[in-house]
Parts: structure tokens; C-alpha cells; sequence
């Protein structure tokens, strides 16, 4: 085997130690990562989602009834229509 290859294969396995000891470092801070705050995230986001959920509701009974409101507007009468007056004289 030549210098070359040798000084390669051993660059390789350097590389190699260097890339194991990274992965065992990841492994190492993913199973120390502290796990306390995990419920309490989910709580809070819990309460969260519920308000925005009586917000949803209440923004949509709103919108009901604006648009209750509207649809009777558009099917009232106008006061000086064609429609109306001819209703009027038939009083």
C-alpha cells in the first residue's frame, strides 16, 4: 500500500471517530434535554386553542347575525319603489 492510500484510509477514519463522537454528543443532549416544561406547554396551548375557540363562535354568531340583519334589509321594501307604491294604492 502506498503512502498516499495510507494517509487517505487514515484522514477516513479520523473523519469517521470525528462524525461517531458528534452523534454520540447528539445523543447525549437529546436524552439530558430537560422535559419539565412539556406539560405545561400543553396546557397553556390547550387554553389557548379553547379561547380562540369561543372567539371563532362568537365572531360567527356575530356574522349570523349581521347577515340576518342584511337579508331582511335587501328584502324590505323601498320606500319609493314601483313595487311599493302599487302596494300602497292597494290599501
Amino acid at each position: 500500500m502506498s503512502t498516499s492510500s495510507i494517509a487517505k484510509a487514515s484522514r477516513v477514519d479520523r473523519a469517521c471517530e470525528r462524525l461517531e463522537a458528534a452523534v454520540d454528543r447528539l445523543e447525549t443532549a437529546i436524552l439530558e434535554r430537560p422535559q419539565a416544561g412539556t406539560g405545561d406547554a400543553l396546557q397553556a396551548l390547550e387554553r389557548e386553542n379553547a379561547q380562540l375557540r369561543d372567539l371563532n363562535r362568537s365572531a360567527t354568531e356575530q356574522l349570523d347575525g349581521a347577515i340576518r340583519k342584511l337579508e331582511r334589509i335587501l328584502a324590505a321594501p323601498v320606500g319609493n319603489s314601483p313595487e311599493n307604491a302599487a302596494g300602497q294604492a292597494e290599501d
